[in-house]
């Protein structure tokens, strides 16, 4: 974490933000930080302790406002009756957010391999499956009948979302082209989701 609030510390953040952006954590240089901001590595080290540490700061809102979300995703999941995650209120507000956090997401999704991050799309991934076997069982104990899929099939149908939504990202697509797509996602997917969780219009 920054250990000062000086003119030099943000223009370290400025400097460390465009080498993440440009190069990725794996390839992102100190030599190349600190000769940008004008002082030596070595001065580097009085705010950062490493490049670990600068990635972490500028992902660190990014990651906590996405465990509240999710947090109340799933309590909303587990205690309102009408919770319909194939809302387009619901997709819009995906958008929003990842929106109001993209460059925390653009860092997660394309610059972070070689950091300890470089697997937030696989926890998401992780996260999505779980939380879609969980509304099955809600959904089945209501008296739908959700059909009977295997790990691997839970795990495929989470990975096509997660990796059709992260597109937005990869592409560096505007906001209102993140919308259309996410549009498109829902009709290519939901009519096939709706149908495995016994859900009929």
């Amino acid at each position: 974490m920054p250990r000062d609030k000086s003119e030099t510390n943000a223009k370290i953040i400025e400097c460390m933000r465009e080498e993440f952006l440009n190069f990725g954590y794996e390839k992102a240089s100190l030599n190349r930080v600190s000769a940008k901001v004008g002082i030596t590595t070595a001065a580097l080290y009085k705010h950062f302790k490493g490049k670990e540490d600068m990635f972490y700061f500028l992902v660190k809102d990014t990651l906590k406002d996405f465990e509240t979300l999710n947090n109340a995703g799933q309590r909303e999941m587990e205690d309102d009756p009408a919770y319909n995650p194939f809302s387009s209120e619901y997709s819009e507000a995906l958008v929003d957010f990842i929106y109001e956090h993209y460059e925390g997401f653009k860092l997660l999704i394309c610059c972070s391999e070689g950091s300890p991050y470089e697997a937030f799309e696989e926890k998401l991934i992780r996260m999505e499956t779980e939380t879609n076997k969980e509304y099955a069982g809600i959904l089945k104990t209501a008296g739908y009948a959700p059909g009977e899929l295997s790990d691997m099939e839970w795990h495929l149908l989470s990975t096509a979302y997660v990796h059709l939504v992260t597109e937005m990202v990869r592409h560096d697509m505007s906001k209102e082209e993140a919308r259309e797509h996410m549009r498109f996602v829902c009709r290519l997917l939901y009519p096939g989701w709706k149908e495995l969780l016994g859900i009929k219009e």
